[in-house]
């Protein structure tokens, strides 16, 4: 779902007189962790998909564990940008759910096509199927969303990380041109 709130806060912001240029003006420190943590979930994704067993089940556990760590990290660092809180909060939950069931997600098998379901119970991938053994599974990917055909599973974490770009987008576009009328305003006036 966060390509869809990334085109839809785009969209909202434009719509609503935002400028996408300001996105460049948004500074986000330690913005390098965000394509570590991602290069480190790819890279136990593509090895539990090719079979490759590396290091031992713990190990890549804890790489997948702490990839999150990284991002919860990040979040910390730019906690004072709008929205990022809630992506924190997002990625905390979905943190704490994948720790806590063996270091990956689980995933309501209600909701997957039968290969999916097949390849999860082979332990391909970061995500697992969802059992009556499942801890937390209140914050699993439980809930399923079609759009226009486009089928997604997603997590209470996932929709505060949602939230968090779409206010974090929104504000950064729409918000600066405020802050500008106002000055301009405030001149004028005096």
């Amino acid at each position: 779902m966060l390509i869809e709130a990334l085109i839809f806060a785009l969209v909202i912001s434009m719509l609503l007189g935002g400028k996408i240029t300001r996105l460049g003006q948004l500074v986000l420190q330690g913005a390098w962790l965000v394509p570590v943590a991602l290069l480190i979930q790819s890279g136990l994704y593509w090895s539990a998909v090719r079979e490759i067993g590396l290091t031992p089940s713990w190990l890549i556990q804890s790489f997948g564990t702490g990839s999150y760590f990284l991002l919860l990290i990040f979040t910390w660092r730019n906690r004072t940008c709008p929205g990022m809180i809630w992506i924190a909060l997002g990625i905390l939950l979905n943190t704490i759910v994948i720790g806590i069931n063996g270091g990956v997600m689980p995933v309501d098998p209600l909701f997957l096509p039968e290969e999916s379901r097949n390849a999860l119970l082979g332990g391909q991938g970061t995500h697992g199927l969802m059992t009556p053994m499942t801890r937390l599974s209140f914050l699993a990917d439980r809930f399923y969303l079609n759009i226009l055909g486009f089928k997604q599973v997603f997590s209470v974490g996932d929709i505060l990380i949602d939230i968090g770009i779409f206010l974090l987008i929104f504000r950064t576009m729409v918000r600066k041109q405020k802050e500008h009328t106002l000055d301009s305003r405030a001149l004028k006036i005096s």
